[in-house]
């Protein structure tokens, strides 16, 4: 698991790399202790610096922050700007803030990759009712787990027919990703009886929550 320094400064926290926080910690030791008033280490990994100018430095080596959206084994895609997208799974979490690594599943190989290029995959339970014709109504946005969807309006269910032997289609609602003003992939609709905790079900349920 990826370890990182938690700095905080005059009450303002940032997280920096390992290697970030014991160069300060050595600096404060050595070359720069001239600067420093006081320096405690209260662990093997915990330290306080007392600078001359008045800052107060706290460092605490912790477990990277888990960027946030992404689950370890969750579907992804990675498109980076002007390469080819690819799809892969979340091989785990705790990275650099900001980053997120992915197993490509065309190599199997694991890479980290900042986050802005990472989106959440539809899994088959989200297109099982397969693709359909947009019929052009006008669109809003709608974003689940950090995905844009250009959502139409609510497509009304028929009438029911007396004495008819097929479904009738129940109301719904056609979605489609976006990016950038762009849209692409498949068409798919979602309604009341897509599952919950699919992005169908969540585009659904925030159509008309209004």
């Amino acid at each position: 698991m990826t370890k990182l320094y938690k700095r905080t400064e005059n009450g303002v926290t940032a997280f920096v790399s390992k290697r970030q926080g014991l160069d300060e910690i050595n600096h404060a030791q050595m070359d720069g202790k001239r600067a420093v008033h006081t320096m405690s280490s209260i662990t093997r990994t915990d330290y306080d610096i007392e600078y001359k100018d008045g800052r107060s430095v706290r460092l605490v080596l912790v477990d990277a922050p888990a960027p946030e959206g992404f689950t370890q084994g969750q579907p992804v895609v990675v498109q980076h700007p002007g390469r080819p997208s690819f799809t892969g799974t979340v091989a785990h979490i705790h990275t650099a803030p900001g980053y997120v690594a992915v197993r490509d599943d065309r190599r199997g190989d694991v890479i980290t990759h900042p986050t802005r290029f990472v989106s959440p995959a539809e899994t088959e339970e989200e297109s099982e009712a397969g693709p359909k014709a947009w019929t052009g109504e006008p669109t809003r946005i709608i974003t689940v787990k950090g995905k844009r969807y250009a959502v139409s309006p609510i497509h009304p269910a028929p009438p029911w027919t007396v004495g008819a032997t097929s479904g009738v289609t129940p109301a719904h609602v056609d979605y489609w990703s976006e990016r950038n003003g762009k849209t692409f992939g498949a068409t798919r609709s979602a309604n009341g009886d897509a599952k919950p905790g699919t992005v169908g079900r969540a585009i659904w349920d925030a159509v008309n929550a209004g």
